[in-house]
Protein backbone atom coordinates (compact mmCIF):
# COMPACT_ATOMS: atom_id res chain seq x y z
CA UNK A 1 0.00 0.00 0.00
CA UNK A 2 1.62 3.23 -0.92
CA UNK A 3 0.89 5.95 1.70
CA UNK A 4 0.35 9.74 0.65
CA UNK A 5 -0.05 13.02 2.65
CA UNK A 6 -0.03 15.88 -0.22
CA UNK A 7 -2.19 15.84 -2.86
CA UNK A 8 0.05 16.30 -6.28
CA UNK A 9 -0.63 16.18 -9.68
CA UNK A 10 1.68 12.83 -10.04
CA UNK A 11 -1.32 10.92 -8.09
CA UNK A 12 -3.98 11.24 -10.47
CA UNK A 13 -1.80 8.32 -12.03
CA UNK A 14 -2.66 5.78 -9.33
CA UNK A 15 -5.92 7.48 -8.32
CA UNK A 16 -7.30 7.81 -11.80
CA UNK A 17 -10.89 5.76 -12.20
CA UNK A 18 -9.94 3.88 -8.71
CA UNK A 19 -12.79 3.17 -6.13
CA UNK A 20 -12.00 5.71 -3.20
CA UNK A 21 -13.30 5.29 0.31
CA UNK A 22 -13.93 8.34 2.70
CA UNK A 23 -13.27 8.90 6.50
CA UNK A 24 -11.22 8.87 9.83
CA UNK A 25 -11.40 5.20 10.34
CA UNK A 26 -9.75 5.77 13.51
CA UNK A 27 -10.09 1.99 15.51
CA UNK A 28 -10.87 0.11 12.16
CA UNK A 29 -14.10 -1.21 13.96
CA UNK A 30 -16.73 -3.54 12.51
CA UNK A 31 -18.54 -0.51 10.65
CA UNK A 32 -14.92 0.31 8.73
CA UNK A 33 -14.85 -3.11 7.66
CA UNK A 34 -18.13 -3.28 6.10
CA UNK A 35 -16.96 -0.23 3.98
CA UNK A 36 -13.65 -1.57 2.82
CA UNK A 37 -15.20 -4.84 2.35
CA UNK A 38 -17.21 -2.98 0.10
CA UNK A 39 -14.32 -0.33 -1.16
CA UNK A 40 -12.30 -4.12 -2.23
CA UNK A 41 -15.11 -5.66 -3.44
CA UNK A 42 -16.12 -3.22 -5.89
CA UNK A 43 -12.85 -2.07 -7.13
CA UNK A 44 -11.71 -5.87 -8.31
CA UNK A 45 -15.19 -6.18 -10.11
CA UNK A 46 -14.20 -2.95 -12.02
CA UNK A 47 -10.55 -3.95 -12.49
CA UNK A 48 -9.05 -1.07 -10.64
CA UNK A 49 -7.27 0.43 -7.32
CA UNK A 50 -8.77 0.49 -3.96
CA UNK A 51 -7.59 3.25 -1.59
CA UNK A 52 -8.79 5.19 1.26
CA UNK A 53 -9.15 9.12 2.20
CA UNK A 54 -8.53 9.37 5.42
CA UNK A 55 -7.30 12.65 7.94
CA UNK A 56 -4.76 13.31 10.76
CA UNK A 57 -4.87 15.15 12.84
CA UNK A 58 -8.62 14.02 13.80
CA UNK A 59 -11.28 16.08 12.42
CA UNK A 60 -12.63 17.42 15.58
CA UNK A 61 -9.36 18.02 17.17
CA UNK A 62 -8.57 20.68 14.38
CA UNK A 63 -12.37 21.98 13.35
CA UNK A 64 -13.98 21.62 16.94
CA UNK A 65 -10.78 21.46 19.54
CA UNK A 66 -12.36 18.72 21.18
CA UNK A 67 -9.60 16.38 23.31
CA UNK A 68 -10.38 13.72 21.21
CA UNK A 69 -8.27 10.03 22.07
CA UNK A 70 -7.36 8.00 19.32
CA UNK A 71 -8.33 4.21 19.78
CA UNK A 72 -5.48 3.82 17.32
CA UNK A 73 -2.03 5.40 16.18
CA UNK A 74 -1.19 6.19 12.85
CA UNK A 75 1.70 3.40 12.54
CA UNK A 76 -1.77 0.43 13.85
CA UNK A 77 -4.10 2.20 11.59
CA UNK A 78 -2.24 2.34 8.23
CA UNK A 79 -0.16 -1.42 9.09
CA UNK A 80 -3.76 -2.58 9.44
CA UNK A 81 -5.57 -1.12 6.37
CA UNK A 82 -2.60 -2.46 4.54
CA UNK A 83 -3.60 -6.22 5.04
CA UNK A 84 -7.18 -5.21 4.30
CA UNK A 85 -5.43 -4.96 0.57
CA UNK A 86 -5.67 -1.48 -0.40
CA UNK A 87 -3.75 -0.17 -2.97
CA UNK A 88 -3.23 3.67 -1.87
CA UNK A 89 -3.81 5.54 1.57
CA UNK A 90 -4.14 9.38 1.24
CA UNK A 91 -3.54 10.77 5.07
CA UNK A 92 -4.49 14.68 4.78
CA UNK A 93 -4.58 17.16 7.03
CA UNK A 94 -8.20 19.08 7.11
CA UNK A 95 -6.59 22.26 8.58
CA UNK A 96 -6.34 25.49 5.84
CA UNK A 97 -7.25 25.21 2.94
CA UNK A 98 -9.09 21.49 2.75
CA UNK A 99 -11.18 22.72 5.56
CA UNK A 100 -12.45 25.79 3.98
CA UNK A 101 -14.02 24.00 1.13
CA UNK A 102 -18.16 23.62 0.42
CA UNK A 103 -19.38 20.38 -0.11
CA UNK A 104 -19.05 21.16 -3.83
CA UNK A 105 -15.84 22.75 -4.46
CA UNK A 106 -14.22 19.57 -2.68
CA UNK A 107 -16.27 17.31 -4.94
CA UNK A 108 -15.14 19.13 -7.91
CA UNK A 109 -11.34 19.82 -7.31
CA UNK A 110 -10.41 16.85 -5.34
CA UNK A 111 -12.56 13.91 -6.08
CA UNK A 112 -13.48 15.21 -9.91
CA UNK A 113 -10.06 17.32 -11.01
CA UNK A 114 -7.04 15.95 -8.83
CA UNK A 115 -7.81 12.02 -8.05
CA UNK A 116 -10.01 11.39 -10.80
CA UNK A 117 -12.16 8.87 -9.07
CA UNK A 118 -14.45 6.08 -10.45
CA UNK A 119 -16.48 5.39 -7.29
CA UNK A 120 -16.42 6.65 -3.60
CA UNK A 121 -17.36 4.51 -0.69
CA UNK A 122 -18.92 6.35 2.46
CA UNK A 123 -20.91 5.21 5.54
CA UNK A 124 -24.52 6.48 5.27
CA UNK A 125 -24.07 8.78 8.14
CA UNK A 126 -20.63 10.51 6.23
CA UNK A 127 -20.42 14.43 6.48
CA UNK A 128 -18.19 16.58 4.39
CA UNK A 129 -17.78 20.20 3.19
CA UNK A 130 -16.87 23.51 5.18
CA UNK A 131 -18.98 23.23 8.50
CA UNK A 132 -19.73 19.13 7.70
CA UNK A 133 -22.59 21.35 5.51
CA UNK A 134 -22.85 18.01 2.58
CA UNK A 135 -24.47 14.16 3.15
CA UNK A 136 -24.36 11.10 0.78
CA UNK A 137 -27.68 13.01 -1.02
CA UNK A 138 -25.66 16.17 -2.13
CA UNK A 139 -22.20 14.19 -2.48
CA UNK A 140 -24.28 11.72 -5.14
CA UNK A 141 -25.80 15.34 -6.62
CA UNK A 142 -22.54 16.36 -7.22
CA UNK A 143 -20.82 12.65 -8.45
CA UNK A 144 -23.33 13.22 -11.17
CA UNK A 145 -22.13 16.65 -12.44
CA UNK A 146 -18.03 15.68 -11.83
CA UNK A 147 -18.24 12.29 -12.72
CA UNK A 148 -18.50 9.85 -10.15
CA UNK A 149 -20.76 7.26 -8.68
CA UNK A 150 -21.11 7.05 -4.85
CA UNK A 151 -21.90 3.71 -2.45
CA UNK A 152 -23.14 4.33 0.78
CA UNK A 153 -22.91 1.83 3.15
CA UNK A 154 -25.44 1.28 6.28
CA UNK A 155 -23.82 1.15 9.77
CA UNK A 156 -23.06 -2.10 11.51
CA UNK A 157 -25.48 -2.90 14.52
CA UNK A 158 -24.35 -5.65 17.36
CA UNK A 159 -27.69 -6.51 18.92
CA UNK A 160 -29.71 -3.20 19.16
CA UNK A 161 -26.19 -1.33 19.67
CA UNK A 162 -24.48 0.75 16.35
CA UNK A 163 -20.80 0.46 15.63
CA UNK A 164 -19.27 3.86 16.45
CA UNK A 165 -15.42 4.51 16.93
CA UNK A 166 -17.15 7.13 19.94
CA UNK A 167 -19.11 4.37 21.74
CA UNK A 168 -15.87 1.95 21.55
CA UNK A 169 -13.76 4.78 23.35
CA UNK A 170 -16.09 5.02 25.50
CA UNK A 171 -15.75 1.63 26.28
CA UNK A 172 -11.78 1.32 26.43
CA UNK A 173 -11.81 4.33 28.71
CA UNK A 174 -14.20 2.69 31.71
CA UNK A 175 -12.21 -0.60 30.67
CA UNK A 176 -14.97 -2.72 29.07
CA UNK A 177 -12.35 -4.07 26.88
CA UNK A 178 -14.59 -7.10 26.22
CA UNK A 179 -17.43 -4.97 25.14
CA UNK A 180 -15.12 -3.03 22.96
CA UNK A 181 -13.62 -5.89 21.73
CA UNK A 182 -17.23 -6.67 20.07
CA UNK A 183 -17.33 -3.99 18.54
CA UNK A 184 -13.42 -3.54 16.97
CA UNK A 185 -14.06 -7.21 15.72
CA UNK A 186 -10.83 -8.09 18.02
CA UNK A 187 -9.27 -7.22 21.30
CA UNK A 188 -7.66 -3.58 21.78
CA UNK A 189 -4.09 -3.71 21.11
CA UNK A 190 -1.19 -1.44 22.68
CA UNK A 191 1.63 -0.69 20.60
CA UNK A 192 4.71 -0.37 22.17
CA UNK A 193 8.68 -0.96 22.79
CA UNK A 194 10.09 -2.76 25.74
CA UNK A 195 12.01 -0.25 28.36
CA UNK A 196 13.78 -0.80 31.50
CA UNK A 197 11.47 -0.48 34.23
CA UNK A 198 12.47 -0.19 38.13
CA UNK A 199 12.52 -3.79 38.95
CA UNK A 200 9.57 -3.88 41.01
CA UNK A 201 8.31 -6.83 39.43
CA UNK A 202 11.20 -8.80 39.90
CA UNK A 203 11.75 -8.43 43.42
CA UNK A 204 8.19 -9.20 43.85
CA UNK A 205 8.29 -12.96 42.01
CA UNK A 206 6.77 -11.62 38.80
CA UNK A 207 9.46 -9.67 36.65
CA UNK A 208 7.22 -7.65 34.11
CA UNK A 209 8.00 -6.35 30.47
CA UNK A 210 7.62 -2.22 30.53
CA UNK A 211 6.18 -0.57 27.40
CA UNK A 212 6.32 3.01 26.42
CA UNK A 213 3.60 3.42 23.91
CA UNK A 214 2.44 6.48 21.83
CA UNK A 215 -1.26 4.83 22.40
CA UNK A 216 -3.63 7.17 23.48
CA UNK A 217 -5.91 5.24 25.72
CA UNK A 218 -4.68 3.31 28.49
CA UNK A 219 -7.26 2.33 30.98
CA UNK A 220 -6.49 2.13 34.04
CA UNK A 221 -6.68 -1.79 35.62
CA UNK A 222 -5.26 -5.19 36.19
CA UNK A 223 -6.05 -7.67 32.79
CA UNK A 224 -6.33 -10.83 31.05
CA UNK A 225 -3.93 -10.13 28.33
CA UNK A 226 -1.59 -11.34 25.21
CA UNK A 227 1.85 -9.91 24.50
CA UNK A 228 3.06 -11.02 20.81
CA UNK A 229 6.29 -9.89 20.62
CA UNK A 230 7.91 -10.90 16.97
CA UNK A 231 5.51 -13.86 15.68
CA UNK A 232 5.57 -15.54 19.14
CA UNK A 233 2.49 -14.63 21.41
CA UNK A 234 2.56 -14.80 25.36
CA UNK A 235 -0.24 -15.26 27.68
CA UNK A 236 0.02 -12.59 30.09
CA UNK A 237 -1.10 -10.21 33.41
CA UNK A 238 -1.01 -6.71 32.46
CA UNK A 239 -1.28 -3.95 34.61
CA UNK A 240 -2.04 -0.41 33.83
CA UNK A 241 -1.63 2.72 36.26
CA UNK A 242 0.44 4.86 38.86
CA UNK A 243 1.27 0.99 41.00
CA UNK A 244 0.29 2.90 44.34
CA UNK A 245 1.35 0.43 46.87
CA UNK A 246 4.73 1.16 45.04
CA UNK A 247 4.86 4.49 45.25
CA UNK A 248 4.58 4.68 41.58
CA UNK A 249 4.64 8.50 40.26
CA UNK A 250 3.86 7.84 36.55
CA UNK A 251 1.41 5.85 34.52
CA UNK A 252 3.19 2.58 33.13
CA UNK A 253 1.71 -0.26 31.16
CA UNK A 254 3.27 -3.62 31.61
CA UNK A 255 2.92 -6.77 31.56
CA UNK A 256 3.86 -10.51 33.56
CA UNK A 257 4.24 -13.15 30.82
CA UNK A 258 3.38 -16.44 32.03
CA UNK A 259 6.31 -19.43 31.48
CA UNK A 260 8.50 -16.88 30.34
CA UNK A 261 11.83 -15.83 31.57
CA UNK A 262 14.42 -13.72 29.51
CA UNK A 263 15.26 -10.18 28.30
CA UNK A 264 13.20 -8.52 25.92
CA UNK A 265 14.64 -4.84 26.23
CA UNK A 266 13.84 -2.76 22.89
CA UNK A 267 11.96 -5.64 21.24
CA UNK A 268 8.39 -4.08 19.78
CA UNK A 269 5.51 -5.42 21.37
CA UNK A 270 1.77 -5.55 20.95
CA UNK A 271 -0.25 -5.82 24.00
CA UNK A 272 -3.97 -7.55 23.64
CA UNK A 273 -6.59 -6.87 26.58
CA UNK A 274 -8.67 -9.45 26.54
CA UNK A 275 -10.60 -9.13 29.82
CA UNK A 276 -10.46 -6.44 32.87
CA UNK A 277 -9.27 -8.84 36.26
CA UNK A 278 -9.77 -5.60 39.18
CA UNK A 279 -9.22 -1.99 39.71
CA UNK A 280 -5.93 -1.00 40.56
CA UNK A 281 -5.74 -0.24 43.90
CA UNK A 282 -3.31 0.76 47.37
CA UNK A 283 -2.34 -2.61 49.34
CA UNK A 284 -1.80 -2.40 52.92
CA UNK A 285 2.01 -4.21 52.52
CA UNK A 286 3.95 -5.41 49.34
CA UNK A 287 3.11 -8.91 50.71
CA UNK A 288 -0.93 -8.08 50.11
CA UNK A 289 0.46 -7.23 47.03
CA UNK A 290 2.25 -10.20 46.31
CA UNK A 291 -0.43 -12.23 47.19
CA UNK A 292 -3.15 -10.46 45.33
CA UNK A 293 -0.82 -10.66 42.23
CA UNK A 294 -0.86 -14.08 42.71
CA UNK A 295 -4.47 -14.93 42.75
CA UNK A 296 -4.13 -12.36 39.49
CA UNK A 297 -2.38 -14.58 37.90
CA UNK A 298 -3.99 -18.05 38.94
CA UNK A 299 -7.32 -16.37 37.72
CA UNK A 300 -5.78 -15.82 34.38
CA UNK A 301 -4.52 -19.26 34.00
CA UNK A 302 -7.58 -20.29 34.19
CA UNK A 303 -9.77 -17.94 31.75
CA UNK A 304 -6.89 -19.15 29.28
CA UNK A 305 -7.88 -22.77 29.84
CA UNK A 306 -11.79 -21.79 29.88
CA UNK A 307 -10.84 -19.90 26.84
CA UNK A 308 -9.06 -23.01 25.32
CA UNK A 309 -11.91 -25.30 25.90
CA UNK A 310 -14.31 -23.16 24.32
CA UNK A 311 -12.25 -22.81 20.88
CA UNK A 312 -11.97 -26.47 20.73
CA UNK A 313 -15.62 -27.39 21.13
CA UNK A 314 -16.14 -24.87 18.65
Amino acid sequence: MKVFRRLTPRLKTLTRNSVLAIGVFDGCHLGHQKILKSLIDRSRRLGVASGLMTFSPHPDRVLNHKKIKLIQTEQQKLEWLEKQGLDYCLVLSLEKDLAALSGQEFARRILGKQLGIQEVVVGQNFRFGHNRQCGVRELRQFGTRHGFRVVAVRPVKKGRTQVSSSLIRNYLEKGQVERAARLLGRPYEILGNIIRGRGLGRTLGFPTINLKTQNEILPPGVYQSLVKIGNTIFRSVANIGFRPTLAGRRSSVEAHLLDFSGKLYGRQVRLYLLKKLREEKKFPSVEALRRQITADVSRTRRLFQTRGRRSSES
